[in-house]
């Protein structure tokens, strides 16, 4: 009979520690609220598959930096998303 062991306290599997970001192309980057005096976050405005909330989601900017984030939340409308980071975004290093 096997026995499925639990994982060690603080061990992950790799598939979650380094999960697949979604990635996106043709992204405007901007920040929300638009409000004055309120903290603002970063937010990906583009055409393209909707990612879940805890994905990492892609992209590179026209100057060709590549940004990675965690989705908060994201809204889709006519084929246009709006997806809300949770925090700062993440530059990628070109390799």
């Amino acid at each position: 009979m096997i026995k499925n062991k639990p994982a060690a306290a603080g061990q992950r599997s790799a598939a979650k520690s380094n999960p697949e970001p979604v990635v996106a192309t043709g992204v405007k980057l901007i920040r929300l609220p638009m409000e004055p005096n309120k903290a603002s976050h970063p937010a990906a405005l583009y055409r393209g598959p909707e990612p879940k909330p805890g994905d990492l989601l892609q992209f590179s900017s026209a100057n060709g930096v590549t940004y990675q984030g965690k989705v908060a939340e994201a809204t889709e409308a006519d084929g246009e998303v709006l997806a809300e980071f949770t925090g700062p975004l993440k530059v990628i290093p070109t390799k």
